[in-house]
């Protein structure tokens, strides 16, 4: 073995002493202050915040005489949501936070009812969100507030479905809309409360600004009075491309055996917000 190769060696051992030392260094005086490393276990529930419109989503009801539209406003972002995280206080009033939480959507709703039908739709969102937060923390013993602000990516899909009563067949379909993630950052304010040495319990308000734009759809059930429908269609009736833009050509015209180009649109997650939970402490 060369005397560089030893070298090099010596300097990965003494590198990763340093951060061996380092890491206990702050875990240490984190101890000091009563907190170091934690663990939250969490749920809670989101109302829509910072809502939107979709161009194709809204009431609208017709008669013999007139037609009548209603605006639906939405954010996926409402639901119920569950998860945890782990946090290490680096002293009693700053500390960091890694947080991952599952949203399970509320539906949002809307509706085309016309003179011998009527088309239901709904949308939903499921979404994995990793969340890391800076922590500010009051540093009392007992009951302690808090406050953190971070940053989200999101990871999930959008569902619609749709049952069609028209003419007395019931046509019924889902589509299933993902790729890519979503961006966005969250504030929170909250309360500690200590039940001893080692477990805490904690509620918290929290606010969270994120839209997200799928980039592909596909449907993934059609039936026709119960039948399946699906098997006899082609990939352009089955799946969507979202684009920022496309060109549409009579000379070149969309391929049955391609997926149909549509424009991308963002769709609001933004919500308000509690959650509950417990704390245990390393």
């Amino acid at each position: 073995m060369s005397r560089g190769n030893i070298n090099n060696n010596t300097m990965r051992k003494i590198n990763l002493f340093n951060v061996v030392i380092l890491f206990a260094l702050i875990m240490s005086t984190s101890s000091i202050y009563g907190q170091g490393g934690y663990l939250n276990i969490s749920a809670g529930y989101g109302f829509q915040m910072s809502s939107g419109n979709l161009g194709n989503f809204y009431i609208f009801r017709t008669t013999n005489s007139s037609n009548t539209y209603k605006q639906v406003n939405l954010s996926l972002g409402k639901g119920f949501n569950f998860g945890g995280a782990v946090g290490l206080m680096f002293n009693k009033n700053i500390g960091a936070e890694l947080g991952i939480t599952y949203l399970i959507g509320a539906k949002s709703k809307a509706q085309d009812s016309y003179i011998g039908g009527q088309t239901d739709y709904k949308l939903s969102a499921r979404m994995l969100r990793i969340n890391p937060s800076l922590v500010i923390s009051a540093g009392y013993k007992v009951i302690n507030p808090y406050a953190k602000m971070g940053v989200l990516i999101g990871l999930g899909s959008v569902n619609e479905e749709i049952v069609d009563n028209a003419g007395g067949d019931l046509t019924e379909g889902k589509i299933k809309m993902n790729g890519r993630f979503a961006l966005g950052a969250n504030a929170g304010v909250g309360l500690l409360c200590k039940l001893n040495k080692r477990f805490y319990l904690f509620g918290e308000l929290n606010m969270i600004n994120m839209s997200y734009a799928p980039t592909k759809g596909k449907l993934t059930e059609a039936t026709l009075n119960g039948v399946d429908i699906l098997s006899h269609m082609t990939t352009s009736d089955k799946e969507t491309e979202y684009v920022d833009s496309y060109t549409d050509s009579q000379s070149n015209p969309q391929l049955d055996s391609q997926p149909t180009k549509a424009m991308k649109v963002k769709i609001p997650f933004g919500s308000v917000g509690a959650i509950l939970g417990f704390r245990i402490c390393f």
